[in-house]
């Protein structure tokens, strides 16, 4: 299974290099300055921004240090659709592909959404003190210097210490935003078809809401929408709610 790496925006976003594989078979990685070699990503943060629409979907995800570009196309057109029913500002989380575009100064890290669904406050910091760790733990290594990822990032960037005492503070940053009361513990997942109900209720669901407006609900409860649909299939099923009108559906 590939590795998916968890890196800041202010990282990100700083990236001007791509490095491959020592065998050359995995093909091309981008390389941040802290030393993350990102091709699969897993991000966490608001969505402050959206646009377009049809086959493409382009995003601004913020966390505490800066934006992340996101892109969703054809490719998944389930988180294009999801993408779609999200209204900024929301915290979503996003696995996809790290791309750079241009080079030099001039170079661009992207984010390729494969799968994004809406989250909470909760979520986003314990991504941030996941992140901050895996952060960490690289620019130890960057002081280090063994390894050959971290070497060729070294060799790239030209990195200094002061460099690396810099980006220790982008990672002071970001822990400032976590609330201290939060606990670190394992998110239990939740049936889709629960959290659909749940979010119905809220919705005003015993008076009848629309198809499209069930599937947002659900979308907003944490599902993509192609989850959202199988969850209200799933309820119509098993007779929790039922269809009073063309597009319409009603709790029982």
């Amino acid at each position: 299974m590939e590795h998916i790496e968890r890196v800041f925006a202010q990282d990100f976003s700083a990236a001007r290099h791509t490095a491959d594989s020592r065998d050359g078979r995995d093909g091309s990685y981008v390389v941040t300055p802290t030393g993350a070699w990102c091709r699969s990503l897993f991000i966490v943060g608001a969505v402050t921004e959206r646009r377009g629409s049809g086959d493409l979907v382009q995003a601004r995800v913020a966390d505490p240090t800066g934006t992340f570009r996101v892109t969703a196309d054809w490719q998944s057109p389930d988180t294009v659709e999801t993408l779609g029913y999200i209204e900024p500002p929301a915290f979503v989380a996003v696995t996809g592909r790290a791309v750079l575009t241009g080079s030099g100064p001039r170079a661009q890290a992207a984010v390729e959404a494969e799968a994004l669904c809406a989250v909470d406050r909760t979520v986003r910091d314990l991504w941030v003190l996941e992140t901050a760790g895996a952060t960490l733990d690289r620019l130890e290594a960057l002081r280090d210097g063994n390894d050959e990822r971290t070497a060729t990032a070294l060799r790239l960037y030209r990195t200094t210490e002061e460099q690396v005492r810099e980006m220790a503070g982008m990672v002071r940053t970001a822990l400032e935003s976590v609330r201290p009361d939060i606990a670190v513990g394992e998110i239990v997942p939740v049936a889709g078809r629960d959290l659909l109900l749940s979010a119905l209720e809220e919705e005003g669901g015993m008076r009848g809401v629309s198809l499209d407006d069930a599937v947002a609900a659900g979308v907003r409860s944490g599902l993509s929408a192609r989850e959202a649909r199988a969850a209200l299939e799933e309820l119509l099923a098993a007779g929790e709610c039922y269809q009073p009108a063309s597009g319409m559906v009603k709790l029982i």
